[in-house]
Parts: structure tokens; sequence; C-alpha cells
């Protein structure tokens, strides 16, 4: 009790509530994450997807492609759940990343709901452009004015499946919730990004190597936000180990 009476003395004062306020927030979120991995991640996707739009265009015949195509032809009475499916990462998507921003914002975290919103709107556009720079027809026999996009590569809703779901994840994997919960998500996520892809091919919208571009640009798309957030976060720990005093309203990346 003397010791630590002593280590109390004069001239030491109990670290200050905003101090403690502090470490524990800190406790309460999941430890930094290791760039490399992410960064080689981010790599291989937008490369491999690079790769896969220069063989579209050039023509070249995936031997995948045709196979898988009648693979999914045996799919036909489950048409009705492969619509769904499908549908299902178009406007409900939409929704989904408008709430993820909206919710960053209730959280006052302003720069990584900044960091979604242009994610998304350059998967968007990116996967967009593609089509209309490649111009691939759809599978024979889809009808194009079901979507109102006549051409085929990448597919964008396995893009912008993986990236918002992606993005979902990853918030949950950083928080402070259950560790079972932090795993489940991702894998939950991961199933139903497989069942949109087989649903895209099944319904003929989109040919098996439409769907792999746009699972690659997906892939390469999520990694740089993760590592976007990640920097923002080390940022955010430094000013705040170099300014004790930072305003406590102010929330480091979760």
């Amino acid at each position: 009790m003397a010791t630590q009476e002593a280590d109390r003395g004069p001239g030491r004062t109990p670290p200050s509530t905003a101090a403690r306020s502090r470490t524990a927030r800190h406790d309460t979120v999941a430890p930094g994450i290791d760039l490399l991995p992410w960064s080689a991640v981010a790599a291989l996707g937008l490369l491999g997807f690079a790769v896969v739009t220069y063989l579209v265009a050039v023509g070249f015949g995936f031997p995948f492609d045709q196979p898988l195509l009648d693979a999914t032809n045996g799919l036909g009475q489950y048409m009705v759940a492969w619509r769904d499916l499908s549908d299902s990462a178009n406007l409900p998507l939409i929704a989904i990343g408008v709430a993820i921003v909206g919710w960053l914002l209730w959280k006052r975290r302003g720069r990584e709901a900044l960091l979604v919103v242009g994610s998304l709107a350059i998967a968007t556009a990116g996967s967009e452009l593609v089509k209309q720079m490649i111009a691939r027809p759809r599978p024979p026999g889809f009808d194009n004015t079901e979507l109102g996009v006549v051409y085929s590569f990448p597919s964008g809703h396995v893009l912008e499946a993986v990236t918002v779901y992606g993005i979902i994840a990853m918030l949950v994997w950083r928080s402070s919730l259950p560790r079972p919960v932090r795993l489940i998500v991702p894998i939950v996520f991961t199933v139903n990004i497989a069942l949109v892809a087989v649903a895209r091919v099944a319904v003929g919208a989109h040919y098996p190597s439409d769907v792999l571009g746009g699972l690659l640009a997906g892939i390469g798309f999520l990694a740089l936000f993760v590592i976007a957030t990640e920097l923002l976060r080390r940022h955010d720990a430094t000013k705040e180990r170099e300014d004790p005093k930072r305003v406590e309203g102010s929330r480091p990346v979760a």
C-alpha cells in the first residue's frame, strides 16, 4: 500500500478521465492489420482483372465459359430463386450502401463514410465504363431489356456485391462485437456472393468469365478500401499520441 501511495505521491496525478476513456476506447476495437498482405491482394485482384479484361477485348475464348453455361441449364427448375438472388445484388445493394454511409455519419466517422462513397462510386462507374469499352454482348438468348444494359463484361452485380458486403464484413471485423459474430458475418457474406455469382450465370445474364472479372475487380477495390481505412486509423492513433488533449468527440477509425 505504501508503495502504491508513493507511486501516486507528490508530482504524480492519476490518469485523467479523458486518458482513461481513450485507453478504454482503443481496447474495444480489433487490433490493426498488416498492410502487406492486403497490398498483395489489391495488386493481384486488379492485375487479374486487367488480364481478364484484355483477354475478353481480344476475343479470347475462355474454355470454361460454355461448359459452365451448359451446366447452369440444369438449374432451370430453381429459376425463381436464382432470379431473386440475382435481383438482390441490384437495388437492394444501393440501399445497403446508403445505410452504411448513414451509419458511419451517425457515428461521426465522416472520413470513412467518404471512403465508402468513393469506393462504391468508382466501382460502379468503372464497371459501366469497362462495359462500354469492351462492348461484349450478353450470352445468346438473354433479354437485354430486363436490365437496360446491353453489354456483359464485367458483372457489375458481382463486383458491387463483393465491394458492399466486403465493406460491411470489414467494419464488423474491426468492431467490438463478439468474436463469433465477427467470424460468422464474413462467412455468410462470402456464401451470399458465391450464390449471386452463380445466379448471374444461371439467369443467362453473364458468361462465367464476366463473373470472374467482377469478382477480381471487387476484391481489388475492397482491398484498397481496407488499406485506406487502416492508414486513416494509424494516422488517428499517431495524432492522439502526439496530442493527448485531443478533443474527446474525435473518434478513431474502428
